[in-house]
Order: C-alpha cells, then structure tokens, then sequence
C-alpha cells in the first residue's frame, strides 16, 4: 500500500473518483490539508471517504486573513482529523502584502493548537527553512515538512531531532531533490503529490506516490517492497492511524 501525505483534494471536481483511482492502484491513506477554514470545513466533509484523512489550519498564505480560532478547534476535535495543517511561514508571500510578522503570529498561534489537540502539523517552509525549523524545534510538536527545497545539512539536523519529510513528484523530475532522499534515513521519509500541482506537465494524481516510492528506491539503492512498506508504516505511524 501507498500514502499521500499532503494533497488538497478539495479542489478536485470529483474527489470520490481520484480517491477511487488511486485506491485501485494501491494508495490507502489520503491526508487532505486546509489553507483556511473555509477549506478546512471542505477537507473534514472529505473524510467520509473511508481513506481520507484531514488536516485543518491557517497556511501562510492566508495568514493576512481573519479567522475564528473557536470554528477551527470544533474541526480538531473531529475523529479523522489527525494533523494541524497546511500551516507555516514563505518570505514570498510578503510581495503580495502579507508580512513575516503576521505569518509568525499566525504559525505560531498554529503550533499552540497543535500542542493542545496533541496533533502534529504539516508544514510549508518556502524560502523561510532556518527559521521554520528553528521554530518547530522550540515547538514542542511533531512536524511533518511537505515539498522541503532547503539544504539538506538543515533536513538533517530537522530529521536528527524527529523531523519527517515528504517527497513528492518533483524528485522524478529534478536531480537536486537526490540529496535529500540520499541522506535522510528511510524512517524519515514519506511521500506526497501536494495535488493537483503540475510538474513536468503531468497533474500530480494521488497515484504518482507510486512513482515517488520506485524514485526513492532506486536513488537509496534499497529493495523496492522494503521502501513501500516503509513509507506507507511511517505515514500511519506518524498521523496516528491504525491500518
């Protein structure tokens, strides 16, 4: 079996039948991550699909928007709600009027639901890596980071101190991700398509963490059936859920 660990199913026309598609081809855990709660709201409706799980939070891009705390901890005391996300701090969104200091407030206003639910958190960490991390470390949380571009001596100090990172369809198609599926350990490791994002032309359908997992193999050197059951042990494990 599969898992995607970080998709926006809300945005497909037919979530049922992307779900259905993938679960043919052997993905059987889907973490569908909120941007706001108006998503947030979209992502719990979604897990009445039987593999659909949810993350529910504030994602930096949305930081500069007003939300209602009280509505977003209704949504974390929901059963399959298993993380807090998609949360955490881009510098480029401070071209568009949303400044670091408001991303900050909001990550961390984030991360205090989190210890409070005992929910990890799925993390965005574009061009702010150090500081997110430095962040996460202080956290006294359990963080995922989706789609991580950083250094990888920065994954491994992240990965050193419990730090789980996703991959996803990118490392089929640039070389610089090697590094980082080259160094982490395999315990660290889980895969993702952050669908529908389009790389190399191709919508990320749940079904390529399939590829992602055969990628993984090949650049690790390590049998591929021991990297599949891996990654998808390491999702469960990690969001606390049974299979």
């Amino acid at each position: 079996m599969y898992a995607d660990v970080h998709l926006h199913l809300y945005e497909a026309e037919d979530p049922k039948r992307i779900v259905s598609e993938a679960q043919e081809k052997g993905v059987n855990f889907f973490l569908t991550a909120a941007e706001d709660l108006r998503t947030a709201e979209k992502c719990v409706e979604l897990t009445v699909l039987d593999p659909v799980y949810a993350a529910v939070g504030v994602h930096p891009s949305k930081a500069k928007e007003p939300y209602d705390v009280k509505e977003l901890e209704k949504l974390l005391e929901k059963e399959k709600v298993v993380a807090v996300g998609e949360i955490g701090l881009d510098a480029k969104y401070e071209r568009f009027g949303i400044s670091m200091d408001r991303q900050r407030r909001v990550f961390l206003d984030m991360l205090r639901l989190a210890r409070e639910y005992d929910l990890p958190v799925s993390v965005h960490s574009g061009r702010s890596f150090r500081e997110v991390i430095d962040i996460l470390l202080r956290s006294d949380v359990q963080a995922h980071l989706h789609w991580y571009s950083g250094s990888v001596s920065l994954a491994v100090e992240a990965a050193e101190s419990g730090m789980m990172f996703s991959v996803g369809p990118a490392v089929l198609h640039y070389k610089n991700y090697n590094g980082l599926v080259e160094t982490l350990p395999l315990e660290s490791l889980m895969t993702e398509t952050d669908y529908p994002v389009r790389i190399g032309g191709v919508e990320n359908h749940p079904s390529r963490v399939i590829d992602v997992a055969k990628r993984i193999a090949e650049i690790k050197g390590v049998p591929f059936d021991r990297v599949r059951r891996a990654l998808f042990n390491n999702a469960l494990s990690f969001f606390g859920v049974r299979p």
